[in-house]
C-alpha cells in the first residue's frame, strides 16, 4: 500500500508540474473517441465536458484523495478547454454517462499499447512473468455500495464501512497491472482469480505465493542461478501442487 501511496504522490505531482502530456503520450486522444464511439458514449451535441475531458477528470479526482471540487478546481486549467470552470453537478451528470463499458474499453486499450511498447521488459527468458495476488479495500459509505458489496462482519456486528475484494494480475518486473476484477467479500480470492485467468496467454508465467516482487531483484543478479523451482506440470498445462502443501484457505 505504502508503494501504491507513493506512486500516486509522484503522479500527481507529474501532472501539476508537466500537465496531462506525458499521460497523453500514453493514451492520446483518438483512443478516446474511439473507445466513445465503439460503447456509445460520444455526446450528441457539442459540449465542453467530452468524454476525454471527463475522464481525464475522473482519473485526477481520484488521485488527488481530497473533495471532488478541489480537484476540479486544480485540474480544469490543466486538461478543460478554455473557459469558465464547469459546475461539479455537469461534471458528475458527464461523468455519469461514461458506461462500465467505456472504462473497460479503456483500459483494454491502454493494456495493448502498453504490451506493444514494453513487452520486452515484462518477460524473463522468453516468459512474461505475472503475479496474482489480493487485497481488501475499504468503501465509502453510500446504501448502493452497501447493497452491492456488503459490510464485513465479526462477533461485535457489522462494520459502517462496506468492503470489497480487488484481486489482480501484474507484472512481476513493471508493476504494471494486465487484469484485474473488485468482486464483494464473499467472493474468494481463488474464486476471484480464477475470472482471471482467462487473461493468461500462451508463455505466461503465474507466480501465486507471497514474496513474488523479491524475484525481481533476484533474477537480476547475474550471479543468481537461472532456473526457477521444480513443479510437475499436469496434461491441461497447470502446475501441480504437492501433495505434501495443503492449498491455502
Amino acid at each position: 500500500m505504502s508503494c501504491i501511496g507513493s506512486t500516486r504522490v509522484h503522479a500527481v505531482a507529474l501532472i501539476q508540474n508537466s500537465g496531462f502530456d506525458p499521460f497523453r503520450s500514453v493514451l492520446p486522444s483518438e483512443e478516446f473517441q474511439a473507445v466513445a464511439h465503439e460503447t456509445g458514449c460520444l455526446p450528441k451535441r457539442r459540449r465542453r465536458l467530452i468524454p476525454e475531458v471527463v475522464a481525464w477528470l475522473v482519473m485526477y479526482a481520484r488521485l488527488h484523495g481530497e473533495s471532488m471540487t478541489q480537484a476540479l478546481i486544480q485540474a480544469w486549467p490543466i486538461v478543460g478547454p478554455p473557459g469558465e470552470l464547469v459546475s461539479e453537478e455537469a461534471f458528475c451528470q458527464a461523468r455519469n454517462a461514461l458506461t462500465l463499458r467505456f472504462w473497460k474499453r479503456l483500459f483494454h486499450r491502454l493494456c495493448v499499447r502498453y504490451e506493444h511498447r514494453h513487452d520486452a521488459c515484462m518477460r524473463w527468458k522468453g516468459y512474461r512473468v505475472l503475479a496474482g495476488d489480493g487485497t481488501e479495500a475499504t468503501l465509502p459509505i453510500l446504501p448502493s455500495l452497501i447493497r452491492c458489496f456488503g459490510r464485513p462482519k465479526n462477533a461485535k456486528g457489522y462494520a459502517k464501512a462496506p468492503q470489497a475484494r480487488l484481486v489482480a494480475l501484474c507484472s512481476v518486473f513493471t508493476g504494471f497491472c494486465v487484469a484485474f476484477t473488485f468482486v464483494a467479500l464473499r467472493v474468494t480470492e481463488h474464486a476471484a482469480l480464477g475470472h482471471l485467468l482467462r487473461h493468461l496467454k500462451p508463455k505466461d508465467l503465474l507466480l501465486l505465493d507471497r514474496g513474488f516482487f523479491s524475484l525481481c531483484g533476484r533474477l537480476a543478479d547475474p550471479q543468481t542461478p537461472r532456473r526457477l523451482p521444480h513443479a510437475s506440470v499436469q496434461p491441461d498445462r497447470r502446475i501441480a501442487p504437492r501433495p505434501s502443501i495443503p492449498w491455502p484457505r
